[in-house]
């Protein structure tokens, strides 16, 4: 007789919702480097106001201010915002 399989979904940890984005959403960011790129937002951390976001390009995990983030852009007009945007230190 086969062995059962636990058919049960496991929600991710940690905090769903920062400043209006959720996890899942597909957004346009712009990383500390000043370079732009689109992906999907897997995580969220609160106390330094930042998001993990997976590249659809394939460069991997990256990370961003929340303030950089927008969901309806172009590539161009996220470069725009990007020549004017100060990284934190």
């Amino acid at each position: 007789m086969a062995k059962r399989t636990n058919s049960k979904t496991e929600t991710p940890l940690g905090l769903q919702e920062l400043g209006g984005w959720k996890l899942g959403d597909v957004v346009w960011g712009i990383r500390p480097n000043r370079a732009v790129f689109r992906g999907e937002i897997v995580q969220l951390y609160a106390k330094e106001n930042l998001a993990q976001v997976l590249c659809d390009k394939g460069d991997g995990y990256l990370i961003c201010e929340i303030s950089t983030l927008e969901e309806n852009s172009t590539k161009s007009l996220m470069r725009k915002k990007a020549k004017d945007y100060i990284p934190r230190s």
